[in-house]
């Protein structure tokens, strides 16, 4: 019996001496380099990028739920801005948009405040500043995000505002910065972030939604019909909790596709466009630990839409390159910000050609600015469909 313990050992002995061990996954080059760093105000959060002063450098805006503010800082087109100029708004500002509202040309704002439950409007002064209109406009109850473009077709953007119940609230321009009534279109869950696109090629402006809540989590399409009316289409289901939500064409056939995240699950969810007004919910994949915000751009120049992705428990922004597809590669690719990374813009901060990186990041109070560097870019191993 001893003898056949011993032969038994030095047979699994020799079985695990001849596994190989699985190889780590690559360590990739870092893409962007820490290239600026510049004081907001109290908790910065959501963040836009615009040429608002028509100078030919972009701008960037972000909101400080903190200190009841938003930060305007103007691009200087090296890759540095000039010092805030501060604006006051309402109690816990947490969304921007921006669009033509007054039809002059120039890129106005409109601002959600979570606590007082309102919108308000800053129109463009043409000198690079904004001049807060007065009009308190009240959505409804519990707005959440926000969204511009030209719903029905008369030059001047209007508003998509997502609210807490089961609906997204239309408001439409009728100049001078000021708006209509909210008109409420009803939606399937609860939604969260929406963003606005021609996402079927028919000439009108459509809303994407991402949607939350029991049972009913996925992304919903609001047709637009050029009238400033929509047609809802049906629940497309997938990812946990959609928080944030991107649009983008992964498969590089002309169609709007989505990606949302979910904070939830530690996980990204694609949905994307059969080319006929359908959608096709894929595989869930990773892109870093608790994704807050997403954004997407052609960070290689290889014409396939990349995403970025800020992962605010890790101090991480992370890097997910586009296959061309609709899959994107893994592992992504991290680099390391200040405290809470939370929202983000993208651009060609510094017009060298090449797409930046700016990260506001909540608990330092301070914007990072990533500038892409100048390389040849790395190839990892794609994700598989669903």
């Amino acid at each position: 019996m001893k003898k056949i313990l011993i032969v038994l050992l030095l047979i699994g002995l020799g079985v695990l001496s001849s596994c190989t061990p699985p190889k780590p996954a690559p360590k990739m080059p870092q893409l962007f380099y820490l290239g600026y760093a510049m004081e907001a105000g109290a908790g910065p959060s959501f963040m836009i990028s615009k040429d608002f002063n028509k100078d030919g450098n972009l701008d960037l805006i972000v909101t400080n739920s903190g200190d009841h503010t938003f930060s305007y800082f103007k691009g200087r087109g090296d890759g540095r801005f000039d010092d805030q100029i501060v604006f006051r708004t309402g109690q816990d500002p947490i969304c921007i948009t921006t669009g033509l509202f007054n039809a002059d040309a120039y890129l106005d704002l409109a601002v959600v405040n979570y606590a007082d439950q309102s919108i308000q409007i800053y129109l463009n002064t043409k000198t690079g500043s904004f001049r807060n209109t007065g009009q308190i406009i009240h959505p409804g109850k519990i707005p959440i995000n926000i969204a511009a473009g030209d719903f029905n077709t008369d030059g001047m953007d209007d508003l998509a505002v997502s609210m807490r119940y089961h609906k997204v609230n239309i408001l439409l321009a009728q100049g001078n910065g000021k708006f209509s009534e909210p008109v409420e279109v009803p939606v399937r869950g609860q939604p969260t972030g929406v963003v606005v696109g021609d996402y079927n090629r028919d000439k009108k402006m459509d809303v994407g939604v991402a949607l939350a809540g029991s049972g009913n989590t996925g992304v919903q399409v609001l047709w637009g019909k050029g009238d400033g009316t929509f047609d809802a289409s049906k629940l497309y289901k997938g990812g946990g909790q959609p928080l944030t939500i991107v649009a983008l064409d992964s498969n590089n056939d002309g169609y709007g596709d989505f990606v949302t995240s979910s904070n939830v699950l530690h996980s990204m969810t694609s949905v994307v466009s059969d080319g006929s007004g359908g959608f096709t919910t894929w595989k869930d994949f990773a892109s870093g630990n608790f994704p807050k915000f997403v954004a997407a751009a052609d960070f290689t120049g290889d014409g396939k839409d990349d995403l970025v992705v800020s992962n605010a428990t890790d101090d991480k922004i992370s890097i997910s390159l586009g296959r061309g597809d609709g899959t994107f590669t893994y592992p992504p690719i991290y680099h390391s910000t200040d405290e809470y990374p939370q929202g983000l813009a993208t651009g060609d901060f510094n017009k060298d050609g090449l797409i930046d990186i700016a990260v506001a990041c909540r608990d330092k109070n301070i914007i990072d600015i990533f500038l892409k560097k100048d390389m040849v870019n790395p190839k990892t191993e794609p994700m598989k469909k669903s």
